[in-house]
């Protein structure tokens, strides 16, 4: 029995391989002023890509050819889900450089939080936001690792994809700050590693978007610049994530760059109230200006917004079906809550008779007297409908109580204790009355 028929002749099958038209132009995803992509159709593999095309009018630029042959390079170097692959490199018949990577069908971040401009949309995507970042900051740990800067992250070369995959675009304005871990991988797998080494790149560039540039990126040559100016640029997008607008404005380039340079933005939980403080510390951190007093590493930024988030601090929204007990009579004060949606009540049990003190409704604020006063729950609290809220920890208020006079905290704490007191003796005589 033969192998082939003729319909599988291996000259047949392997002859769509030898054809030089393999990519089929389809339509015009983007243009820059250095290249343009297009979606086209690979008829080796039957797929569909994007193509990065050098405009002709650069071909015979040297130093916009160089930016354009290193970003090919790097992106091809980084092997990370954070950053798009790139397939092929390629001289087309006019002679224009191009190269193929993976195309990318999600949304630019931009046009997301553009989405949830509505304050209260906006509210419940922070745990949403938060997750993103997280990737983000994922994705630039590991090009810091490899030596790499970015050197222009912000929303509009931020992807989402379909399925919650986050890629930072546009390595053009990328560059190597350490050589050694490049020539340790190259030496890995070839000898004569030198030959594939990156062309020196030009210095006394000041490159990136003013609006997300580090004070130091505002005033210092391309080869000065190191991880911690993406973490600065970072820590912009990051602002723009949790409070719907950027850290500084300026009505025009060189008033903006002076803020950036000069002035310290509004902390983040002052602007936005639903942003634990721990949070806006971190955020804070790293808008730092001095670059020894922010991150140094991604990896730093990584570790605390990981405990943030896992100690329960970070947007720690919490649903409950109807009559599940959010907390009970006698517990410790730790936390007070605000109902997102439902209803809540609040009763008290003595001699196996239930006695309802209030029924709470979406925007209230519950349990908030035995984290002023210190003492115990007075009185138990439980979902009527399904019920969600959102957590405010101890921790958080009393940080916040810390930026008043001390004579403040003590008037709430003392005001907290007489009402819980008196809330006690109106329940002891009329079986009624608010508390929690």
């Amino acid at each position: 029995m033969a192998l082939f028929g003729k319909k599988n002749d291996p000259a047949k099958l392997l002859k769509a391989f030898r054809k030089g038209d393999r990519y089929r132009k389809l339509d015009l995803l983007g243009e820059g002023g250095l290249a343009r992509v297009s979606g086209q159709f690979d008829s080796y593999l039957n797929r569909v890509v994007a193509v990065k095309e050098l405009k002709e009018e650069n071909f015979e630029n040297p130093h916009l050819l160089k930016l354009f042959v290193n970003e090919a390079k790097l992106i091809g170097y980084l092997d990370h889900p954070g950053v798009i692959s790139v397939y092929d490199t390629f001289l087309q018949e006019d002679g224009a450089l191009c190269y193929t990577m993976k195309l990318n069908t999600g949304r630019k971040l931009t046009d997301i939080l553009a989405q949830h401009a509505d304050a209260e949309a906006f509210r419940r995507s922070l745990p949403l936001f938060l997750d993103i970042f997280v990737k983000l900051c994922e994705t630039m740990a590991y090009a810091h690792d490899r030596g790499v800067v970015h050197l222009d992250l912000k929303p509009d070369n931020i992807m989402i994809g379909r399925y919650g995959e986050v890629m930072i675009m546009d390595w053009g304005n990328a560059r190597l700050f350490d050589r050694q871990p490049y020539e340790a991988y190259l030496k890995e797998h070839v000898s004569d590693f030198e030959k594939y080494e990156f062309g020196e790149e030009e210095k006394g560039m000041i490159v990136g978007t003013p609006l997300y540039m580090s004070p130091e990126q505002t005033n210092s040559s391309r080869d000065a610049l190191k991880p911690a100016s993406d973490i600065f640029s970072l820590g912009v997008v990051f602002y723009e994530m949790m409070s719907g607008r950027t850290p500084f404005v300026g009505e025009d380039v060189l008033v903006l760059m002076s803020a950036v340079r000069s002035e310290d933005p509004m902390p983040l939980h002052e602007v936005n109230p639903d942003v634990p403080r721990r949070i806006s510390q971190i955020c804070s951190t790293m808008l730092e200006k001095g670059l020894t007093d922010r991150y140094v590493s991604c990896k730093d930024v990584l570790k605390h917004l990981i405990e943030c988030r896992n100690s329960g601090q970070a947007f720690a929204v919490r649903q409950y079906l109807p009559g599940a007990t959010i907390f009970r009579e006698g517990e410790p004060g730790t936390f007070s809550f605000t109902i997102l949606d439902g209803r809540v009540e609040i009763f008290k049990e003595t001699a196996g008779r239930k006695t309802i003190l209030a029924v709470l409704g979406k925007g209230e604020i519950v349990g908030e007297v035995a984290i002023f006063s210190k003492m115990p729950r007075t009185a138990t609290a439980r979902a009527i409908d399904p019920t969600t809220i959102r957590i405010m920890v101890r921790e958080d208020i009393e940080k916040e109580l810390e930026k008043l006079s001390p004579w403040v905290g003590q008037m709430l704490t003392g005001l907290c204790q007489r009402f819980a007191a008196q809330n006690e003796r109106i329940v002891s005589l009329e079986g009624s009355g608010p508390g929690a």
